[in-house]
């Protein structure tokens, strides 16, 4: 039931005065003091009825050794943690708790917290002495009395009775989908395939305790705890927490100065460090021989102007919250196809796309022996996505010359141009690499049915009228046969993680489109 724990608390027996956390701040966390703070949180957890199959909301949690601390007592308490995303609000902050019955939310005060009487404790009070909980033991059990107690608060705020095991055995964390295309669902994943599944990626990107993980996310995602805080820790390297709202030049200098060696950002993030490297002339990027680009597509042009601007050469990574960690690009030269192999023990094939028979060309399925449990209280989607040992990613993938994998986007972002079906992230790459055009994002119009309809928004180049911007893609997208709706904004809307919020531009501005 702690697997997690234990592997970085085995680290910690190896390597105690290693360094485990820093953060851009100047703090630094041992693996010792790491697993120490762990060990009190999960008494102070325990104390206060979050036991074995118990849930614990968090929000607000700083970005530090703290939360990685946290996430390690929840694992030693065999129980399972509920980020509360920044961007939620009391609709959301309401069916996340309706959805996962917490017995705990850790935090501080939320505004959004009013009505509900689940108990509520700082972090900080995680960890100190308490005459209440003086006796309470790493192994200790609450008493019941107060367990249930708790439990039928949090029914009484939410409508629904307490539960007599809120998760599956060994359920460590329940992470939310980024929203990008639909509302977030929430993924449930056990400690022991987490582990197997981390250590399969670590072996993938060859990293060893001289890494240093640079990461720029807030650890209430995925793209944080996966692919920098628990690849650092259970690999023995360091992790090096920055600010998630640090100015890109500040980010840039931050990443020379650590002298970290991995990162993985989306290309929006690639790019405004690009643009920062004339504000920071001095950083140099040498020892980052690992960046990595997951989340999204870069595009060629960027990836090649990344090369020349910054010195390092991105590596593609392919992985989803559901499934964890697929596909990955660790070649030393300058790749600019996007292809990536498999990770091993995955294996992928292609699925042929309704009514287009392709064999280099299909939605991509895969199938690994350590993946998550799926989704929680979603039946639909877990009959559509997870079947039998496959997980349908419902992305299109393209197979090329050389046995690697291409990803091309969602399935439902498939628009049928004049010399067959396009992905519309190949639309974005012929606007970025044709118009005067700083970011673009296409979508179908019709997610259902392949047709020559798309709406596109961007963001004009520096200097360069809107409907200007908008007339060169007008004219670029009839020529590849397509009927288009295009906007202009000053900012493309993002989600926490920093992708375009592709399902809240599907929702305002597809139905005019539609219309049109």
């Amino acid at each position: 039931m702690t697997a997690l724990y234990e592997a970085v608390a085995s680290v910690a027996r190896l390597r105690p005065d290693a360094i485990a956390v820093e953060t851009t701040a100047g703090e630094l966390t041992t693996y010792a003091e790491l697993v120490a703070q762990a060990d009190r949180i999960t008494v102070g957890l325990r104390a206060r009825g979050v036991t074995e199959g118990r849930v614990v909301v968090c929000s607000g949690l700083p970005n530090d050794a703290s939360y990685m601390a946290f996430l390690l007592g929840v694992c030693a308490a065999g129980a399972a943690y509920v980020p509360l995303l920044a961007d939620f609000d009391a609709a959301a902050v309401s069916r996340a708790l309706r959805m996962t019955e917490p017995v705990l939310w850790v935090g501080p005060e939320n505004h959004h917290r009013p009505g509900v009487t689940l108990p509520r404790v700082e972090l900080a009070a995680l960890q100190a002495p308490h005459a209440d909980f003086a006796a309470a033991s790493v192994t200790a059990a609450p008493d019941a009395a107060a367990d249930a107690a708790t439990g039928a608060e949090l029914g009484a705020a939410s409508g629904a009775g307490p539960q007599e095991r809120a998760t599956a055995p060994g359920t460590f964390r329940m992470l939310w989908t980024s929203g990008s295309t639909k509302a977030p669902k929430l993924v449930t994943w056990r400690q022991e395939p987490f582990v197997r599944e981390r250590r399969r990626w670590i072996a993938h990107i060859e990293a060893t305790e001289r890494d240093a993980f640079f990461c720029r996310h807030t650890l209430d995602v995925a793209h944080a705890t996966d692919l920098h805080a628990f690849a650092a820790l259970l690999a023995g390297a360091r992790l090096i927490l920055a600010d998630p709202r640090a100015e890109p030049a500040t980010l840039l200098a931050q990443l020379a100065a650590t002298g970290a060696t991995f990162t993985s950002m989306l290309p929006n993030h690639y790019e405004d460090l690009v643009a920062a490297a004339g504000r920071a002339p001095d950083a140099d990027l040498s020892r980052l021989r690992r960046p990595m680009c997951g989340g999204a597509y870069a595009s060629p042009a960027l990836i090649a102007t990344a090369a020349e601007v910054l010195g390092i050469r991105i590596r593609h990574v392919y992985g989803s919250t559901e499934f964890g960690l697929a596909l990955g690009n660790m070649a030393d030269e300058v790749q600019t196809g996007g292809g990536m192999h498999e990770v091993a023990g995955v294996r992928a094939r292609l699925e042929a796309l309704p009514g287009y028979e392709r064999d280099d060309l299909g939605q991509l399925v895969l199938t690994s022996d350590c993946t998550s449990d799926g989704y929680l209280g979603d039946d639909e989607a877990n009959a559509a996505t997870f079947r039998g040992p496959d997980f349908w990613t419902g992305d299109v993938a393209q197979r090329l010359d050389d046995g690697r994998l291409r990803l091309l986007g969602r399935v439902t972002d498939l628009v049928l141009a004049a010399d067959g079906p396009l992905a519309v992230p190949q639309l974005d790459d012929l606007i970025a690499q044709r118009c005067p055009v700083a970011e673009s994002v296409s979508l179908a119009v019709d997610a259902d049915t392949l047709t020559d309809r798309v709406l596109v928004v961007l963001r004009a180049a520096e200097g360069t009228p809107a409907d200007d911007a908008v007339a060169a893609v007008d004219a670029l997208l009839a020529a590849r046969g397509l009927t288009s709706a295009v906007l202009a904004f000053d900012r493309i809307p993002r989600t926490v993680v920093g992708k375009a919020d592709r399902a809240l531009i599907r929702r305002r501005y597809i139905p005019a489109a539609a219309s049109s």
